[in-house]
């Protein structure tokens, strides 16, 4: 690879070799299908609907290699509101020029394909504490990594040679752990965890939102757990966070019962979704 040819990229909006070494799928799984596919449930998958809306700070982890870390950060950005600018991190190549423009950070969402120092197309170095100071400073991130758990994501940040404090770690909101098992007719990709990323006193302390044991067991969590975290982690009031965890259940149990799975598709039904939530709340004002 050529540093001059990448080192200062014409458009952000492009994505950088975002499916890393492999070759780009035809098409990438929707949310629907994931969740038809056994890889998360509806509740999981709304909780992640209502906190992508809040652009939250998300790090999808798993240890084997094509657990689906990068289908699932994908499927999660259909997620982002409206009008929110997407800029693709451009690995050990990024000098994070668009930090200098005129930009509103609560309206941009950063994306890493991976953080990991095995290709120079993923993010690593001095690049990863970036990332981070423009998280401290507005900006929410996704990004994807190796590891099995929050603490273990944590563990690989905080020391050599990332070396990055703390406190910006507690900008972390959530860790998703994914595993994958070969099958005889199709392999098993599933969610095994969801962590809370709590700032306790500035050091980033995980606390479990759901789980399961092995791979071929139900997600364990409850929509009181769920409730409470977005009441604490993103100030919403219960009543709120409540009535938006539950309307988009609903909404993605009857997008995957009616087969809602081809992207295009998907991106129609939340954006009737929305429309039809801004005019229920515009008529509710109005009363």
């Amino acid at each position: 690879m050529n540093e001059h040819h990448f080192a200062r990229p014409r458009n952000y909006q492009q994505p950088f070799n975002w499916w890393g070494y492999r070759a780009s799928p035809e098409r990438p799984l929707t949310i629907t299908e994931l969740i038809s596919q056994g890889t998360l449930d509806d509740q999981l998958a709304a909780f992640l609907w209502v906190v992508m809306e809040e652009r939250a700070t998300i790090i999808v982890a798993a240890t084997p290699q094509e657990a689906g870390k990068t289908t699932m950060l994908t499927a999660l950005l259909d997620f982002l509101p409206e009008g929110i600018e997407q800029i693709y991190l451009r690995g050990w190549y990024e000098r994070f020029e668009f930090l200098e423009e005129d930009r509103d950070p609560t309206a941009t969402y950063l994306l890493s394909n991976e953080i990991s120092s095995h290709l120079p197309i993923y993010m690593w170095g001095r690049g990863v504490r970036r990332m981070f100071e423009a998280a401290s400073e507005g900006y929410g991130f996704g990004a994807t990594v190796h590891a099995a758990s929050a603490a273990e994501v944590i563990h690989m940040l905080e020391n050599y040679p990332l070396e990055v404090p703390q406190q910006l770690l507690t900008e972390i909101d959530l860790v998703l752990t994914m595993t994958y098992r070969p099958g005889v007719k199709k392999p098993l990709r599933r969610v095994m965890r969801l962590e809370l990323i709590e700032n306790a006193g500035q050091v980033p302390a995980p606390r479990i939102l759901a789980s399961r044991d092995v791979i071929g067991t139900e997600l364990q969590s409850s929509p009181g757990t769920l409730i409470n975290a977005l009441v604490r982690q993103f100030g919403m009031e219960r009543e709120d966070a409540t009535s938006r965890l539950a309307r988009r259940s609903s909404a993605l149990t009857k997008m995957v019962r009616s087969e809602t799975f081809a992207p295009e598709d998907v991106h129609r039904a939340i954006k009737r979704f929305r429309s039809s939530a801004s005019a229920s709340r515009s008529s509710e004002s109005g009363r």
